[in-house]
């Protein structure tokens, strides 16, 4: 939870990967970046965050109040995607000090995990 976030190493989606790993015992995908550049260019060869996102976990639900605990949300944040994982009564992922937490309701986009 004091874990700042790092490229590669604890950013948004390596979390979310950890997170879905835990919870389904599968990994979603190897982790090739370690700065922002490199991450754009893997989301880039993806079709963005929300198809890279879709690929392992199917498509999602524009419905925030489906959302249940270890589910996956990408939500808007200082004007760019970042992906969220919902603890039940949060979504939270990695920041500058460590997890953040933001309310339900920042949910753009839902994938059920599990």
């Amino acid at each position: 939870k004091d874990m700042p976030f790092e490229w590669g190493a604890n950013d948004c989606a390596t979390f979310m990967f950890g997170a879905v790993a835990t919870i389904t015992g599968q990994e979603m995908r190897e982790v090739t970046w370690s700065n922002a550049m490199e991450a754009m260019r893997v989301l880039e060869d993806g079709g963005g965050l929300g198809p890279a996102i879709c690929s392992p976990l199917g498509r999602p639900s524009q419905n925030w109040r489906e959302i249940r605990r270890g589910d996956v949300a990408i939500i808007d944040q200082e004007g760019r995607p970042a992906i969220c994982v919902c603890t039940g009564q949060t979504l939270c992922g990695p920041g500058e000090n460590g997890l953040e937490h933001v309310p339900l309701d920042r949910a753009i986009n839902v994938w059920k995990v599990g």
